[in-house]
């Protein structure tokens, strides 16, 4: 976006609701009115999200280039900066959704995690020698544990992000990962428990 339009512009002392409306009769000053007036908001509302700003700022962009195509056919909503919060809120969402689909059990598995005590027993558990037990543990777990795992020590995301993306409680959050890491340990550890083989010598 250029700063000196934005700045030279009629349009940067008018209402959010008159700019939304010029832009919409393809204003681009207009555009770029609306895109520096609300740009930090967007990416501290992302930055909430995801701490990788680059993302963030990618998203803002994209989000504005589909505003500029789609001009035509846009209603002018209540709110502005509501309507421009919740945009990118869902387009980071899907992005990093997008990001972690494309990834296999096998990609997360020797990455270093963050060093919390939690992070500590999972990164001994799926660094050693028993990776295949490893994945068996996982994918015993439930839909939303496997989630939270890996987006807690894939992602790198904190329990707030993770519960705003899921969109239940952060102590939910802290349940599900608390409750994921006992049965992948319990599960590791009845694979490590010797079997007793029968002899004749043994009843």
């Amino acid at each position: 976006m250029n700063l000196k339009l934005a700045a030279t512009s009629p349009f940067h002392k008018e209402c959010d609701e008159v700019i939304w409306n010029a832009l919409k009769n393809n204003k681009k000053e207009a555009l770029a009115v609306i895109y520096y007036r609300f740009f930090n908001v967007l990416l501290q509302r992302g930055l909430q999200i995801t701490g990788d700003r680059e993302l963030v700022k990618d998203c803002i962009h994209d989000l504005f280039l589909e505003i500029w195509e789609t001009k035509m056919n846009l209603a002018t909503p209540l709110s502005v900066k509501a309507y421009l919060t919740v945009s990118i809120q869902r387009k980071i969402v899907r992005k990093l959704k997008k990001i972690r689909s494309q990834q296999t059990e096998m990609d997360w598995l020797p990455m270093a995690f963050v060093s919390s005590r939690e992070d500590q027993i999972i990164t001994e558990q799926l660094m050693n020698d028993q990776q295949c037990e490893v994945i068996r543990a996982i994918n015993s777990l439930t839909r939303r544990q496997k989630e939270v795992i890996k987006l807690k020590f894939y992602a790198n995301l904190s329990y707030e992000e993770i519960s705003g993306m899921m969109k239940i409680s952060t102590d939910s959050i802290y349940n599900l990962v608390s409750k994921a890491i006992m049965n992948l340990q319990t599960g590791l550890a009845k694979k490590a428990e010797p079997s007793v083989l029968y002899s004749p010598g043994i009843k």
